[in-house]
């Protein structure tokens, strides 16, 4: 199970779909529709940013559904997002039996709890915001046999990129350090990144205009501390010289993010749907 509401940005996305369709007479430009992939875990914007494909991107929207926020409030310009690293530490000993010959075994369990150990244990930074994370560890075929191999997923999440640098620095030392000790080889992967952005002052000027069109919708300010992979493509939209805002969408959701009991309030959909198109024709409209 995993609910997020991801579900609802496709059907947001199919409604912009659908009205840019209808509506095609009376646009003009290029426009692009991204379903980003693989979200969680941050691993899809990397990919679509380095295809190229954001490069001549002169406004780029971006929206998330919930985080907490109540039907009808929207957050134009959130804050506080924390860059994030996601690593997969691995862990390789020699198997041997428990009982016959414990001593020729090079336990990778061990070696992989020292550095799970290590890790949380992490100094923190004075220079902001810092999180790290031992979400998994799996090790061993039995409970006869020195385990040979163990896998730790890790992530680290940090206000500035050099506050995330700092931490995976400590993650790759404590991981180098437990293999060391307990005779084992290791290697680390990076699965997936996420910096921190600053959405441009004018498009959150532009998507204010929409709100105010509408009574029933209210603009808030927001402090997150989660991290999201949009900002690769902000960022890359930015630096080709376009314009870019993420932006949340209240939803009364009955339960946090991830939770079994996630549920949205479907007419928040209505509400993507309307700050989307209508952010486009106010864009238009200026141009």
């Amino acid at each position: 199970m995993h609910a997020c509401g991801h579900d609802g940005h496709s059907a947001i996305g199919l409604g912009v779909a659908a009205w840019l369709c209808q509506n095609r007479a009376a646009l003009r430009g290029k426009f692009k529709l991204i379903f980003q992939p693989a979200e969680e875990g941050v691993r899809g914007a990397r990919p679509i940013s380095d295809s190229g494909v954001l490069d001549d991107v002169d406004y780029l929207f971006g929206m998330h559904l919930g985080c907490n926020l109540k039907k009808g409030e929207v957050a134009l310009d959130p804050q506080d997002f924390l860059c994030t690293t996601k690593l997969d530490l691995y862990f390789e000993g020699l198997p041997a039996h428990a009982g016959a010959d414990p001593e020729k075994g090079h336990n990778a369990l061990l070696g992989a709890c020292l550095a799970a150990g290590q890790i949380m244990a992490a100094p923190r930074h004075s220079g902001g915001m810092s999180r790290i994370n031992v979400g998994t560890l799996h090790a061993g075929e039995g409970r006869n046999v020195i385990p040979a191999t163990a896998k730790m997923e890790v992530e680290v999440r940090g206000q500035t990129a050099d506050i995330t640098h700092y931490l995976v620095d400590y993650v790759e030392r404590c991981a180098l350090g437990a293999a060391q000790i307990h005779q084992l080889a290791s290697r680390i992967e990076k699965t997936g990144e996420a910096l921190d952005f600053t959405n441009d002052a004018e498009m959150v000027a532009i998507m204010q205009k929409v709100v105010n069109r509408h009574p029933e919708l209210t603009s808030i300010s927001a402090s997150l501390g989660g991290s999201e992979d949009v900002s690769l493509m902000v960022r890359r939209v930015q630096e080709h010289g376009g314009k870019a805002v993420f932006f949340i969408v209240g939803a009364s959701q009955t339960a946090g993010h991830h939770h079994a009991r996630f549920d949205i309030d479907e007419t928040s959909l209505a509400t993507g749907l309307t700050l989307f198109t209508e952010g486009v024709q106010t864009i238009l409209d200026i141009a």
